[in-house]
């Protein structure tokens, strides 16, 4: 009998293992081979130092491994521990640096597919590029790399299942007949711990005008308890003048009705009560009637489900903001490198025309940017201006909807797989 082949996946941050990761491993449920799904996760600035941990939970994965070890093959050839070959197998690689796909398929001597938006380097390496959309294609310009090229649409729609309806959210929640309100800080710590202090401040600003608000904290699976009570009291909660506690989950803290168990609950001085749920990433998004965000996969998650945002990019201190490649490590640099960072990213991001995906897909601003030096008096205004408008509302999810695209992108990712290891292994599995 034939060894299960390897399907070997790098992926290296919070939104690619949630928004890519995930539910290409579901749809791998029909693939006609057996296989064996190990994941390498490649150095990367933008991790939360989680990834590990969060792919280890996903049961169809066999082995994972990390940075370190990474590395280190693709320069010896020193293997992981406990990763034997099988001689057999696929590079998938699912965003990040094309580089340690590449490397890791001519070690292992596999072909590769690669997803990308728009990237085509290291070309001779991959078998295929599949990408979600055709502007992405269009940057392809050699035409014996364009034609491995295929557009197959956006897998972050392929993992927005909610749990529940947006009436049943809205029951177990309790506000029927009043607004709700989503926090989404983010996933990686720099992120997350000045974020969620600036949006519970935010929060205590639209309540004082609008008191039947419901708000309540989607806490990404990366960050834990630890961080999230640190966060109240860090340097992000010191600048904003926040006072607010996290209190952990207990039998009597907030139970939406015994179907959905809250992590904990933050509580802040001016008397604002916020529940903190996790793993309800996306129930809780089809319950929101607005959501306060920052750039990434959660813009086109939102989107997908139609629901308005505001999202916001503070560049209060550009120096915290992580980068990639060269700019990283100059910015690592002490003392020069936090001076040239708050010189340049403001610079940088002056020359992005849209940073959400639903602005980026539509050419247009569907969904409001607050970028620069912002504070959390401009964003309070601004959402309080969105939650008062209903018909707005209406309008901009009905033209999230339109943009973002239909699902289906990692069932036909799986097809271009199958189609590579067909043609390379098409002797050894007939």
């Amino acid at each position: 009998m034939l060894e299960p082949l390897d399907l070997i996946i790098t992926v290296n941050s919070p939104g690619e293992v949630s928004g890519w990761l995930k539910p290409v491993v579901h749809a791998l449920q029909d693939f006609p081979w057996t296989y064996r799904i190990t994941v390498f996760i490649p150095p990367c600035p933008f991790a939360s130092g989680a990834e590990s941990r969060v792919v280890e939970e996903i049961p169809q994965v066999k082995q994972v491994v990390g940075a370190e070890e990474t590395v280190r093959f693709i320069i010896s050839g020193k293997l992981p521990a406990k990763f034997n070959p099988a001689g057999r197998g696929i590079v998938l690689f699912l965003g990040g640096d094309l580089t340690y796909a590449a490397l890791l398929a001519k070690r292992l001597r596999y072909p590769a597919v690669a997803y990308t938006e728009g990237l085509t380097n290291w070309a001779r390496f991959f078998a295929r590029f599949a990408m979600a959309y055709p502007w992405m294609a269009d940057k392809v310009k050699k035409p014996a790399v364009k034609r491995k090229t295929q557009v197959i649409g956006n897998i972050m729609l392929d993992a927005v299942k909610p749990e529940y309806s947006k009436e049943e959210m809205k029951k177990l929640l309790g506000n029927e007949e009043a607004p709700g309100l989503l926090l989404l800080p983010g996933s990686r710590p720099a992120h997350f711990q000045y974020m969620l202090a600036f949006y519970v401040k935010t929060v205590e600003k639209i309540k004082a005008q609008m008191p039947s608000l419901t708000t309540v904290v989607s806490v990404s699976p990366f960050v834990t308890e630890g961080q999230l009570a640190a966060a109240l009291s860090g340097w992000g909660a010191q600048e904003w003048g926040l006072s607010a506690t996290y209190l952990p989950a207990r039998e009597e803290t907030f139970d939406a009705g015994g179907a959905l168990k809250a992590l904990g609950e933050i509580e802040t001085a001016a008397g604002v009560r916020i529940p903190c749920f996790q793993h309800q990433q996306y129930a809780l998004m089809n319950w929101a009637d607005l959501a306060l965000t920052i750039p990434g996969t959660n813009t086109v998650e939102l989107a997908t489900l139609g629901v308005p945002m505001v999202v916001t990019i503070p560049l209060n201190h550009p120096e915290e903001i992580p980068l990639e490649g060269l700019a990283g490590l100059i910015g690592g640099l002490p003392l020069l490198g936090k001076v040239l960072k708050r010189k340049l990213i403001p610079r940088f991001q002056a020359k992005i025309k849209f940073a959400a995906w639903p602005n980026r897909l539509a050419k247009a601003q569907i969904v409001p940017e607050l970028i620069g030096r912002i504070y959390p008096d401009e964003v309070a205004e601004v959402a309080l201006g969105m939650l008062q408008d209903e018909s707005g509302l209406a309008q901009i999810s009905q033209r999230l909807q339109a943009t973002v695209g239909e699902p289906g992108a990692a069932r036909r990712l799986i097809h271009i797989l199958e189609e590579v290891i067909r043609t390379t292994y098409h002797q050894e599995l007939n």
